[in-house]
């Protein structure tokens, strides 16, 4: 049987709301002596505080929804990419360090996560990849502090933000070298065209229209991950209309390079590639992808910080954070002379 509250007291000397105290951290009015006392009758016993009890006289649960939406697939595809691995464990891990818990749910059916972020009784929520019809209708039905990731919207919402990229940016540098390098041919693979993709596809058009290149309406390639080979096999059996390929993700890029190159596509010889993320296993690739880099740590500390802030009762003095991207030169993209 767990030693409660009262016998802990009773074998230190001092009064149970003294150990209350210490096990809270309302440890002003306790002196230094007496506070390590009762951490190490805490740590004897495995004394486990009544997370239900403390939760109820606070009002709060100290746990934080994490929903992460995505395209197609399963959950298990999903974090197969090493980006939302590493920007979920990023999310976690800070919250821990916050002294709060975390919940997730990964799902390609944005009503069920819709009905997750208004039924789950949680403090805050942070939201992925969700549509700008689907993130509205949370708005009309709960007040929940919120910050999304990568989710774009407009206009003022006091418990709300979004920590997201210069995407277009990165779409626009990204083909801008291409074309530097001798590419006029370039086609641009990504799982839809709104959103995230849809952004760093307008960086890509615009680049192309700056060096007066015409977009060919079949220059877009869409991607799956319930089917890997959709893409490549594409650029396989077009491979004499392209000289380079812009994917929006480098998990898309690597499975790319690794299906082409089985299929005697040479890379960068035959055809360039360009990522865009920089994950973990991008400069592993061979050849190693070029890319544009971004830092799914940074975005999932910000998220944290942002909405603790959001849940402290700061409005977030911006509803839309873009972090920096760069340019990250490896070895997937040739030279070409009279593409």
């Amino acid at each position: 049987m767990m030693v409660t509250i009262k016998q802990m007291a009773e074998i230190i000397g001092v009064s149970p709301t003294t150990v209350s105290n210490v096990i809270h951290g309302n440890t002003k009015e306790v002196s230094a002596v007496t506070v390590e006392k009762v951490r190490q009758v805490l740590q004897k016993y495995h004394y486990i505080p009544n997370m239900t009890a403390r939760n109820l006289a606070s009002n709060t649960t100290h746990i934080i929804g994490i929903i992460l939406c995505f395209a197609k697939g399963s959950s298990a595809e999903a974090l197969k990419d090493p980006f939302n691995g590493e920007l979920v464990g990023t999310i976690a891990s800070t919250l821990k360090e916050r002294q709060l818990y975390s919940m997730l749910h990964i799902t390609n059916d944005e009503n069920e996560a819709i009905e997750l972020a208004l039924s789950w009784n949680v403090d805050g929520l942070i939201i992925c990849n969700m549509h700008e019809d689907s993130w509205s209708r949370i708005e009309k039905a709960t007040h929940k502090p919120i910050v999304f990731i990568d989710t774009y919207f407009d206009g003022k919402r006091k418990n709300y933000a979004n920590i997201g990229l210069q995407d277009r940016k990165g779409g626009y540098e990204m083909t801008s070298y291409l074309i530097a390098h001798g590419h006029r041919q370039i086609a641009y693979v990504s799982d839809n065209l709104v959103d995230v993709d849809l952004e760093r596809f307008l960086g890509y058009k615009a680049a192309l229209e700056e060096h007066h290149i015409p977009y060919q309406e079949n220059w877009y390639i869409p991607c799956s991950h319930s089917d890997p080979a959709l893409a490549p096999a594409e650029l396989l059996s077009r491979r004499q209309e392209f000289t380079a390929a812009f994917f929006a993700s480098d998990y898309y890029a690597m499975l790319a390079i690794n299906y082409l190159q089985d299929h005697g596509v040479r890379i960068p010889e035959d055809l360039s590639v360009g990522g865009f993320d920089d994950n973990i296993l991008a400069k592993n690739s061979r050849p190693a992808l070029t890319t544009i880099h971004q830092s799914p740590t940074e975005k999932g500390q910000k998220a944290v910080s942002l909405l603790i802030d959001i849940m402290q009762g700061h409005p977030p003095k911006q509803q839309n954070i873009h972090l920096p991207v760069r340019l990250v030169e490896r070895g997937s993209v040739q030279t070409v002379h009279n593409a």
